[in-house]
C-alpha cells in the first residue's frame, strides 16, 4: 500500500464494530472509554448499529453521552436545543438489550431528561382531571373525545398516553408497559409529572394542540442539570461563552488593563469549579479501594483506541501535539505553533517559579479553549478542540505583548503570574475584534458591492480573525501547517497595515 493510501484509507464503520466486539475484554474496556470517545464511536459506528456498545457501557457513562448527543445547535455560540427524534432513536436501540435492562437504565438515568425525552414523544393526561374540569360542557366534551380517539393512545390506571409522533411509538409503548410490569411506583411518579404538564398546557392554551409553555420550561431544566454536569467536565455553556466573548469586545480596553478581579463568567467558572472538587474528594476517596487494571486490560484498551483511531473515531486524539514546547527545543517542530514564544518562554519559567500559578494558568487556558469551542465558529463552523487551544494561547500571546509594550515592563514570567491567562486572553480578543475583524468586515462589504473581495479579507473578517495568503511571511508560510492565528504586535500591525491601504482602494 502506498504511503499516501495508507493514510487517506480508513476501515468502514461495519469493520471498526466487528473489531470492537471480537475484542475478549471487550465489556471492561467499553466501561473503562472515556464518555467523550464513546460517543464518537458510537456515532461512527451509527446508533441504530450500536446497540451491543450501548447495552455494555455503564450508566454514568451514558449520562455523558446523552448529553452530548442529544443536544444540539445549528451554529456555534447557539445555544443547544434537545432532539426528540434523536431521543426516539436511543430508545428504540437501548430495547435491543431487552426492555428488562431498557427499562432499568431508563430508572438509573436523570429524570429531568427521561420526563423531557418521553414528553416529546408523547402527551400524558389525567382523563378523571380532564373531564371533571368539563363537567357541563357536553360539546367541548365530545369533540375533545373525537379528538382524541382519532389519536394512537394506551391508557394506564387514569392516564391516556398519546402518541405525538408515530415514529418510534412501538418503542416508547413498549417502554411504558415494561415499566408498569417492573417499576409501577418510578412509572407512576413519571406520569403524574407529565400529567402536570399537560395540565398547564390545556389551562394556558384551551386546547390539545402541541405542548409549548410546559415544555419550554421542562426543557429549561433538563438542560440547566445538563450545564451543570457538563460544566464538573470543563465545558462552558454556550451563553456563558458568549458573555465572555462580548464582555471582552466590548469593555473599554483600559478598563480590562486596569482590571484587578476575573471577569464575573471567569469568576463564576471557577468558583463552580472548586466547588465541585470539594464535593467530589469523599467519593475520590472512597474510590481509591477499587484495583487497577491488569496488563491484560490495558493490552485490551490499547488495542480498542487504535481502532477507533485507525477509523478516525478518534481523530482529534490521535496524537499528542506539543502546543507549547521547551524553549530549547526547535520552534519549527510539526504541531508547534511558533507564534506563541513569548508566553511560551513565560509559561516555562513561571513552572519553575511558582508551579501552582503555572497550573493555574494552564487551567485558565483550558477553559478559554472551551470558551472558544461553545461560543466562537471558526470558517462557519465549530472550533475543533485542537484549534482552540492554538487560538486562545495566539490570542493570550497577543494579550501579553501588548501588556509588555504598554507598561513598558521587561519581565513577560511577572506579567504572566500577575495579570492571568483569561485577562491577557481578554485584552487580546478586544484589540482583534477592534482592529482587525470591525475593520475587515467593513472592508468585505464594500469589496463585495464591487465584485472584488480579496481572500485575505476572508481570514481577517472570521471571529477568531488568522492569516492568509499573501499576509504570511516567509517563515509564517513555512511553519505553519495550519491556521496561523494572529499572536503578535508585528502581525497586528501589518493587518492594520494591509487594512488601510484596502480601505484607500476601495
Amino acid at each position: 500500500m502506498s504511503r499516501d493510501l495508507e493514510r487517506t484509507w480508513r476501515p468502514e464503520p461495519g469493520q471498526l464494530l466487528t473489531r470492537l466486539l471480537d475484542e475478549p475484554q471487550l465489556v471492561s474496556v467499553v466501561r473503562a472509554l472515556e464518555p467523550a470517545a464513546l460517543t464518537k464511536a458510537i456515532r461512527h459506528v451509527g446508533l441504530e448499529d450500536a446497540g451491543e456498545l450501548v447495552a455494555l457501557a455503564t450508566t454514568a457513562q451514558l449520562v455523558e453521552v446523552f448529553d452530548e448527543d442529544l443536544w444540539s445547535s445549528e451554529r456555534p455560540g447557539q445555544d443547544e436545543a434537545f432532539d426528540a427524534e434523536r431521543f426516539g432513536v436511543w430508545l428504540e436501540v437501548m430495547l435491543e438489550a431487552g426492555d428488562e435492562i431498557a427499562t432499568a437504565r431508563l430508572c438509573e438515568l436523570p429524570e429531568e431528561v427521561v420526563t423531557l425525552g418521553l414528553m416529546r414523544q408523547v402527551l400524558v393526561l389525567d382523563m378523571d382531571a380532564l373531564f371533571e374540569e368539563m363537567v357541563g360542557e357536553l360539546p367541548a366534551v365530545d369533540l375533545t373525545e373525537k379528538a382524541l380517539e382519532s389519536c394512537l393512545f394506551e391508557e394506564l390506571d387514569s392516564y391516556r398516553i398519546i402518541s405525538r409522533r408515530h415514529q418510534g411509538w412501538d418503542a416508547v409503548l413498549t417502554l411504558l408497559l415494561a415499566l408498569d410490569r417492573d417499576h409501577h411506583h418510578e412509572l407512576q411518579r413519571l406520569l403524574e409529572r407529565c400529567a402536570d404538564i399537560s395540565a398547564e398546557y390545556i389551562e394556558d392554551n384551551g386546547g390539545l394542540y402541541d405542548v409549548l409553555t410546559s415544555e419550554e420550561m421542562l426543557e429549561g431544566d433538563a438542560a440547566a442539570a445538563r450545564e451543570d454536569r457538563r460544566a464538573r467536565a470543563g465545558h462552558v455553556a454556550p451563553s456563558d461563552a458568549r458573555a465572555f466573548l462580548a464582555l471582552a469586545r466590548t469593555q473599554p480596553l483600559s478598563e480590562i488593563e486596569a482590571a484587578r478581579d476575573r471577569d464575573p463568567v471567569t469568576h463564576a467558572y471557577f468558583r463552580e469549579l472548586e466547588l465541585d472538587v470539594e464535593r467530589a474528594r469523599p467519593s475520590q476517596r472512597a474510590g481509591r479501594v477499587s484495583g487497577e487494571p491488569d496488563a491484560d486490560q490495558r493490552a485490551a484498551a490499547q488495542r480498542v483506541a487504535q481502532a477507533l483511531r485507525d477509523a478516525g473515531a478518534l481523530e482529534e486524539l490521535a496524537a499528542p501535539v506539543a502546543l507549547l514546547q521547551h524553549p530549547g527545543q526547535p520552534a519549527t517542530e510539526a504541531g508547534t505553533p511558533v507564534e506563541c514564544a513569548l508566553l511560551r518562554d513565560a509559561l516555562f519559567e513561571l513552572r519553575e517559579r511558582a508551579p501552582a500559578r503555572s497550573q493555574q494558568r494552564m487551567e485558565e487556558l483550558a477553559f478559554l479553549a472551551n470558551v472558544l469551542i461553545a461560543g466562537c465558529a471558526m470558517r462557519g463552523r465549530r472550533f475543533r478542540p485542537l484549534e482552540a487551544a492554538r487560538a486562545a494561547l495566539a490570542v493570550c500571546n497577543l494579550g501579553l505583548a501588548h501588556r509588555l509594550a504598554t507598561t513598558r515592563a521587561q519581565d513577560a514570567t511577572l506579567k504572566l503570574q500577575v495579570d492571568g491567562a483569561d485577562k491577557l486572553f481578554r485584552l487580546g480578543w478586544h484589540l482583534l475584534q477592534r482592529d482587525v475583524v470591525r475593520v475587515a468586515n467593513t472592508a468585505a462589504e464594500r469589496a463585495a458591492g464591487r465584485g472584488e473581495t480579496p481572500t485575505e479579507l476572508r481570514g481577517l473578517a472570521d471571529p477568531c480573525p488568522h492569516l492568509t495568503g499573501a499576509l504570511m511571511n516567509e517563515r509564517e508560510a513555512a511553519t505553519s501547517e495550519s491556521l496561523q492565528f494572529i499572536s503578535e504586535l508585528e502581525q497586528l500591525a501589518r493587518v492594520r497595515h494591509f487594512l488601510a491601504q484596502l480601505a484607500h482602494a476601495i
